[in-house]
């Protein structure tokens, strides 16, 4: 299943590398991520805003960092275990 979201850019950052506690080896590198502010319309007419961490391949980097502080919208796929996470594939 393929959702979109859209709101403003706020960044773009790397999450560090998940490194094995006992032997401190790398196990994987981190993923690049957008953090995209979303508005929401709640049922008594008031708008709430939240942050939503998009994970995008390496490969894409280069196409968002050029649009940090504008409105985008991102086709993704999602995950989850209790919250909802998403991705781009």
């Amino acid at each position: 299943m393929k959702v979109s979201i859209s709101g403003k850019l706020m960044s773009l950052y790397k999450s560090p590398d998940f490194k094995d506690k006992t032997s401190g080896e790398i196990v994987s590198t981190g993923k690049h991520k957008l953090s995209i502010l979303v508005e929401s319309i709640l049922s008594n007419g008031s708008k709430k805003h939240d942050i939503q961490d998009i994970s995008i391949p390496d490969s894409q980097v280069k196409d968002y960092e050029a649009q940090i502080g504008k409105e985008v919208n991102v086709n993704c796929s999602f995950i989850s275990k209790s919250q909802v996470s998403f991705y781009v594939s």
